[in-house]
């Protein structure tokens, strides 16, 4: 055989190489991504009154559980998520909560994958976890595994996800698990003690303490176009990693989910930010009954009265959140509700920025009913409302 045909035979051979190669990592792709659960109900635990957990600790002088007893019992019930997507270095952060994966095939055949991290909490027994939408990279990981307090690792299935207040819910499949105690975000106030439990930076099962700073913050990270922001903002150290844990009561009940840190250097500066547990218990059981978000609408254009606008309708003190427009069809339409008209409350909960407004309303599923008081042109109304969905 001459030198040129020994040649291109070689080629040849690497050529048909490099594509089976390729088809067979392709191949891999498809196999490797994210299964969705099954959806079905389950159980899960929400407190009434003091937590049974806490009858036999330690109490403090103000007969409040120690924060060592509220760490100790929180901590079990906070998992370590770590998952692998598929992604150009160039749209990854370069930073220690993203690996590339660096190897010879990889350089030759560049199909990067990003190693992230994050937390989750456990809110059932039978294995269902609430964590953070852009923990999972909003449904693109093609892996993800979940590692427990006593270093089980499992598989975990996305149940469901919602972009909107970045919420996500995940399975895996194991039982008799210490699942967190659901309490009421409702009863947050600020100076409340809090505690906060998640992986950063890779530091698994992680406690910090702090109070709870300000309520209702809208800070505007969710890039979702129906984006639900109503924050509880507090001063436990929170950094990377520490999205979807969990930030508890001095009961040791579960308040919220931590989301976000206010940073202009990507640590933490002193502020925090976590999904208030009434909000994420509501998606969180759509997700799990539904497989998606019963989101029930009041069909409104809103927005917050400041002094000017409470001057010019004559209400004082300055409160509320006034209607701008009302929606063909909607639910506000149906009652007759009117543009100027300024909603006062939701079911007796004072409302004074178009953000809390919307958090109330999406604790509701179309077809349930509120009660609103509304302030017009001097005078107060009791409203109620049957609420519509996207589609009615």
């Amino acid at each position: 055989m001459q030198l040129h045909q020994k040649v291109l035979t070689g080629l040849l051979l690497v050529l048909t190489g490099a594509m089976i190669g390729m088809l067979f990592m392709i191949y891999l792709t498809d196999v490797n991504k994210t299964q969705y659960s099954q959806v079905q109900v389950t159980e899960i635990t929400r407190s009434i009154g003091f937590p049974a957990e806490f009858s036999d600790v330690t109490l403090s002088p103000v007969g409040l559980p120690a924060l060592r007893d509220v760490a100790q019992h929180v901590t079990s019930s906070v998992v370590y998520i770590e998952t692998e997507v598929p992604a150009k270095r160039r749209e990854v952060p370069d930073d220690e909560n993203h690996e590339f994966d660096d190897s010879v095939w990889e350089r030759y055949f560049p199909r990067r994958r990003s190693s992230a991290i994050g937390s989750g909490v456990l809110v059932s027994h039978d294995g269902y976890i609430i964590t953070n939408n852009h923990v999972i990279a909003g449904g693109k990981a093609t892996s993800i595994r979940v590692t427990l307090s006593d270093k089980r690792i499992y598989d975990a299935v996305v149940v469901g996800r919602d972009p909107s207040t970045d919420l996500a819910v995940l399975r895996i499949n194991a039982t008799d698990l210490p699942a967190a105690i659901i309490g009421d975000s409702d009863d947050v106030n600020v100076g409340d003690w809090v505690v906060a439990v998640g992986n950063p930076f890779r530091l698994r099962s992680t406690v910090t303490a702090g109070i709870v700073s300000a309520l209702g913050r809208n800070v505007d990270i969710i890039a979702d176009q129906m984006r639900i922001e109503s924050f509880i903002q507090t001063d436990a150290a929170i950094n990377r990693g520490n999205s979807g844990g969990a930030l508890v009561n001095q009961y040791g009940e579960l308040i919220g989910i931590n989301t976000a840190i206010a940073t202009e250097n990507g640590a933490y500066q002193g502020y925090g930010f976590a999904i208030p547990i009434n909000l994420a218990f509501k998606i969180s059981k759509d997700l799990i009954e539904f497989g998606s978000v019963r989101r029930a609408f009041l069909g409104v254009h809103i927005a917050a009265v400041e002094q000017d606008r409470a001057n010019q309708l004559g209400l004082d003190p300055i409160r509320g959140v006034e209607i701008i427009n009302i929606l063909r069809n909607g639910a506000a339409e149906a009652v007759r509700l009117r543009n100027s008209d300024v909603i006062l409350s939701v079911d007796g909960a004072f409302v004074n920025e178009a953000n809390e407004l919307q958090e109330r309303i999406a604790l509701k599923r179309p077809g349930e009913t509120v009660s609103l008081e509304i302030w017009r042109r001097g005078e107060l109304l009791d409203v109620q409302v049957l609420l519509s969905g996207l589609t009615d």
